[in-house]
């Protein structure tokens, strides 16, 4: 969700910026792809020079992972806090001996 976030801010801050100083939105907008092209083409060329392939692997990998979200949910914390509780509740009233049973 942060990453979204962190996106749409990124692009009204730069294109807010070129705005607000005059700049003519037209321009931008004709000349996109072909900025977007050299931008993200040296981008990801550069990353593939200066890195091994795990590396690589890791990084798609962990991308995907990103855009995901956790893991772990709301409901796994509040389950597992349950769980601590029941187990020391019990190991209070009837004793760590009664644990084992668990």
């Amino acid at each position: 969700m942060f990453q979204i976030i962190g996106i749409i801010m990124l692009f009204a801050m730069v294109f807010g910026s070129f705005l607000l100083h005059g700049g003519k939105m037209a321009t931008i907008l004709y000349s996109l792809p072909y900025e977007l092209m050299a931008i993200f083409g040296a981008g990801i060329a550069a990353f593939l020079i200066s890195n091994s392939m795990p590396v690589i692997k890791g990084t798609l990998a962990g991308l995907g992972k990103c855009f995901k979200g956790p893991k772990w949910k709301k409901q796994d914390y509040k389950d597992l806090l349950s769980l601590l509780f029941q187990l020391s509740k019990t190991m209070k009233s009837k004793g760590v001996i009664a644990l084992e049973s668990h």
